[in-house]
């Protein structure tokens, strides 16, 4: 067990240097960051326990206090990817429970340290409380990740930070899944509590190991997708003989040829699954929707289409107002500006309505004054 836990450690301050010098000033980062750092004190503490702690209740009873923070950092993680502008401080209090065990921890420590000698009943109350706490956090905070991320799975996370979610939240839930088993087979086979004991914490370390490594594997992915990207559109990359040239494209590029059927594909998408309908809809996200990638969307859009994102998805909505506002002036419907424009995607009525006459050179009601006399002139004529 000592061996995996030097592994993990090792592993999870790899980890934590790899993301810290990539860091991209991404609060999701930033969570991450700490969720390593808190992974390698864990196993680091646990490390020197065993290693250098003579006294066996020690060794094997006191619970460290540290993963119970772990839960939390998984839950501000997917409110950060799925909620805009999120706050992580208005959330501050969902680490209470991590505070009070740590405070425990050491004030228990400094007891043992003083009277020179492992008290039982204040050990095993501290091990019974932190044990409660550690697994209603570990619980209840990874199910609601998963809740959320299901619930905005296509929608605003990406492919990548769903799959995250749902695998740490997984080990974390399964974790809780064997010390429940744990406790189970102890009270049937009590003369087999330190092997059963030996083997939890195995395995929950080993769990902690792999957490690290698809950090640390998302992390490279996203290195190696950035890479794919920057040498595509040009810009600097590291040749052979370690000296950097800028590669610059050639300002008569074919943009035709070069993005006739990727556009295609792209608008068929836009139009036939109404995308453009999701007011939450961002570059990452078409680029999620429509396995493009969002550089080469990008560059459509502003070297082939010459218009930005925004223009493009607004121009979309723009027309589907307009359908369906002539569909209820056909049927004699009443009219509510409004709700079509929410309909149609978009998220604010001044949004609404500063598109509209930027795109159409006139406001929404002057468009719907012009229809309805245009219908009654024809009608008179008729």
């Amino acid at each position: 067990m000592q061996y995996i836990v030097i592994i993990g450690a090792f592993q999870a301050l790899i980890s934590l240097w790899f993301l810290r010098v990539r860091e991209k000033k991404a609060i999701s980062n930033n969570l991450f960051i700490i969720l390593l750092s808190a992974i390698a004190v864990h196993l680091i503490i646990k490390f020197v326990i065993f290693k250098f702690i003579p006294d066996e209740s020690i060794k094997q009873q006191m619970n460290t206090f540290i993963s119970a923070c772990y839960g939390p950092l998984i839950y501000l993680y997917t409110l950060t990817k799925s909620a805009k502008d999120f706050n992580i401080a208005t959330k501050w209090y969902i680490f209470i429970p991590f505070f009070v065990l740590m405070i425990a921890y050491f004030t228990i420590s400094a007891v043992f340290f003083i009277i020179d000698r492992v008290d039982q009943r204040l050990l095993d109350l501290y091990n019974n409380t932190s044990m409660i706490v550690i697994f209603a956090t570990n619980l209840y905070y990874p199910i609601k990740s998963i809740l959320i991320a299901n619930g905005g799975h296509n929608k605003i996370l990406l492919h990548s930070d769903y799959l995250i979610i749902i695998r740490i939240s997984g080990y974390m839930l399964l974790t809780d899944c064997i010390i429940i088993i744990s406790k189970v087979l102890i009270h049937i086979q009590p003369q087999y509590t330190q092997i059963i004991n030996d083997i939890v914490r195995s395995i929950a370390y080993t769990l902690l190991l792999v957490i690290c490594l698809l950090i640390l594997r998302k992390s490279l992915t996203q290195e190696s997708s950035s890479l794919t990207s920057t040498n595509t559109f040009g810009n600097p990359i590291l040749l052979a003989n370690n000296q950097t040239e800028t590669i610059t494209e050639n300002k008569t590029i074919d943009y035709e040829s070069r993005f006739r059927e990727l556009w295609e594909k792209l608008d068929n998408l836009v139009v036939k699954q109404q995308l453009f309908r999701n007011y939450d809809l961002t570059l990452d996200l078409l680029s999620a929707q429509t396995s493009i990638n969002k550089y080469q969307i990008s560059e459509m859009l502003n070297g082939y289409k010459h218009k930005s994102f925004y223009s493009y998805i607004n121009e979309y909505r723009i027309e589907y107002f307009k359908q369906i506002i002539n569909k209820a002036i056909e049927k004699d419907e009443d009219i509510n500006f409004l709700s079509f424009a929410y309909e149609a995607g978009f998220k604010s009525k001044s949004s609404f309505n500063r598109y509209f006459k930027e795109i159409n050179g006139k406001t929404p009601s002057e468009y719907y004054k012009n229809i309805v006399r245009q219908r009654d002139e024809g009608s008179a004529v008729f």
